[in-house]
């Protein structure tokens, strides 16, 4: 740079800048920016004479030739643009109407210095306008850069000489301008960040559970959301074997580089950690960041002309290594099971309370009982699996059939996760029957003995013999037929004329089932019934089937048969007597 005092020619090369010089660089969320790591050239030009250009600090106002005002400088600016250069060097000539290359970022404090003066809030300013501050910052870029530059003459330092020129006023902000400088010795604190970024889901944690189970796989979607990020990776951490993550709906996705504001999904198979109710894992994601900054860029021509620097946005891809979590909570869906408990008695409307079943499926078992309405609910089942249910305890002694079924409806590839099986009957397999037996007078009468048969061909005349073959035996604690080795069950009437017969095993299906109550023994003093009593059941029948039977006949007189015996006979021996007696009566008198 030509000065106006030849003294100062390899002394003091003051450049100013006006302005950015660059046009900002704002990121979309998925545009891409590449480093800005080619050569450029920029076009450098002289600003009008130094006539009309240069800037004394000894006056404080523009000067022309001849002048004798030291530090007279002459600005330089990027042809084109306008974008003011700094000087970096203070012996050679500033570049005019050359093509230059750039070359390498500046240091740091350089750097720092550039911005600063761009900024629009200077560290210090001589307020005189930009020309002014132009000078103050470009004599520091000097000492800064080039510090070890000695005057040819006298050997003393060149920034020595330009300090002991000026006023104190000035004097001061050239040192402090120039000691915040060197504070800012790394680029993180020299450059200016021009864009943020941010990666990460929408929502930050998510919950999947039986709202998400779709046929036979759980399915969740999320956003990924991502600004001025690049190359960005997202993958599953501690997932479990089985989960996979693919585009929303499935679409596909290259997952070592996806966009901003993607719809993701997460595939979970339903069988996967089904019997828990509570598990985790991670989906992660990380990449670059395309960063802008302004910095300092130097550039030079050739080894004779000066090196000049000019603010320009970098664009980098900064590799982010923290990784952005999204923790995934799974909460599998769980099946329910339900149905009524009856028996068929009662017309199927026997509720058969406190039933107990077993429901097991793998290493996962379960108990439940049915209410005093009959119902049972089993909860929290685990999906994937066939169950067994099993009636494992039945309380009412007249159902004895256990009921058994495979429940394959919580499994397959569509599972259900709420069934119910309605009513479950069990078939009364066992009947009581209940017969009171009355004298002539209606009075309840003790001691007749009856045996029970069962006869479905519809002849109810049936003899103490037959009746003693083909009656009921009991065999443990019920009633049954054949077993013809053993003695008939024997139900004897009791004080109020009951006899019973409980725990009757009975025949399989609805059709009707005709018994007979048969005395065989009558009471002392009473005669036999001549008449069974009849009772038709089935399996739907009540609980209790009662009967009656009373005696036509009043009992004998209390003084006995053998009474009565002694008398006729007495009475046919006195009427013989008496006949004896007229015969031989007659006879004599002939």
């Amino acid at each position: 740079m030509k000065l106006l005092s030849k003294k100062l020619s390899k002394k003091l090369l003051v450049v100013a800048g006006l302005g950015i010089g660059v046009s900002s660089v704002f990121l979309g969320l998925t545009k891409r920016v590449q480093a800005d790591d080619i050569p450029q050239t920029i076009n450098v030009a002289n600003i009008g004479t130094p006539a009309t250009t240069s800037f004394s600090y000894a006056t404080g106002h523009e000067t022309g030739p001849g002048s004798g005002a030291a530090h007279g400088l002459m600005p330089i600016r990027e042809a084109g643009t306008g974008d003011w250069l700094f000087c970096i060097e203070w012996s050679k000539p500033a570049p005019s109407n050359e093509q230059i290359s750039r070359r390498y970022q500046a240091m740091p404090a350089v750097q720092w210095l550039v911005n600063n003066f761009y900024s629009g809030h200077r560290f210090r300013s001589l307020g005189q306008g930009d020309k002014g501050d132009y000078w103050l910052y470009q004599s520091v870029i000097h000492w800064t850069a080039d510090p070890n530059d000695h005057a040819s003459w006298g050997g003393t330092g060149a920034i020595q000489d330009v300090l002991d020129r000026l006023n104190p006023s000035v004097r001061e902000k050239v040192v402090s301008l120039h000691n915040e400088a060197l504070k800012h010795n790394d680029e993180s604190s020299s450059e200016i960040v021009t864009n943020n970024h941010n990666l990460g889901f929408d929502p930050s944690n998510l919950e999947i559970n039986k709202d998400n189970l779709q046929g036979n796989t759980y399915k969740k979607t999320f956003t990924l959301k991502s600004e001025n990020m690049s190359h960005v990776k997202v993958w599953l951490k501690n997932a479990p074997s089985g989960v996979t993550l693919t585009g929303k709906d499935g679409a596909g996705v290259n997952f070592n580089d996806v966009w901003n504001n993607t719809g993701l999904q997460i595939n979970i198979p339903y069988k996967v950690n089904a019997e828990k109710d509570s598990y985790n894992f991670t989906v992660a994601t990380k990449g670059n960041w395309e960063k802008t900054s302004k910095v300092a860029w130097i550039y030079s021509g050739n080894d004779n002309s000066q090196k000049v620097a000019k603010q320009v946005v970098k664009a980098v891809s900064v590799p982010i290594d923290t990784e952005t979590d999204m923790n995934v909570t799974v909460k599998p869906a769980k099946g329910h099971l339900a149905f009524t408990k009856k028996g068929t008695g009662n017309n199927k409307t026997e509720v058969l309370k406190d039933t107990e079943f077993t429901l097991t499926g793998g290493d996962f078992t379960q108990k439940a009982k049915a209410d005093g309405s009959g119902n049972v609910v089993f909860n929290n089942l685990p999906l994937g699996r066939d169950y067994k249910l099993a009636e494992t305890n039945q309380p009412n002694k007249y159902y004895r059939s256990m009921y058994q079924a495979i429940i394959g409806d919580f499994n397959g590839d569509q599972p259900k996760k709420d069934l119910n099986k309605g009513t479950i009957y069990n078939r009364k397999d066992h009947q009581k029957f209940h017969l009171i037996k009355k004298d002539a007078q209606g009075n309840p009468l003790k001691g007749a003995e009856f045996v029970l048969v069962r006869k479905d061909d519809g002849i109810s005349n049936i003899s103490i013999d037959e009746a003693k073959k083909i009656a009921y035996r009991q065999v443990g604690d019920e009633l049954v037929e054949g077993h013809q080795n053993q003695n008939p069950y024997i139900a004897t009437s009791n004080d109020k004329g009951e006899v019973i017969f409980d725990m009757v095993a009975i025949p399989d299906g609805t059709q009707m089932h005709d018994y007979y109550a048969v005395e065989v023994k009558a009471p002392k003093n009473y005669t036999l019934s001549q008449t069974s009593v009849k009772f038709p059941i089935s399996e739907t029948s009540p609980a209790v089937i009662e009967g009656e039977l009373s005696d036509t006949t009043n009992p004998l007189p209390a003084t006995g048969s053998e009474k009565l015996l002694i008398v006729a006979v007495g009475g046919i021996v006195l009427v013989a007597l008496g006949g004896g007696a007229l015969y031989f009566k007659q006879k004599l008198t002939k």
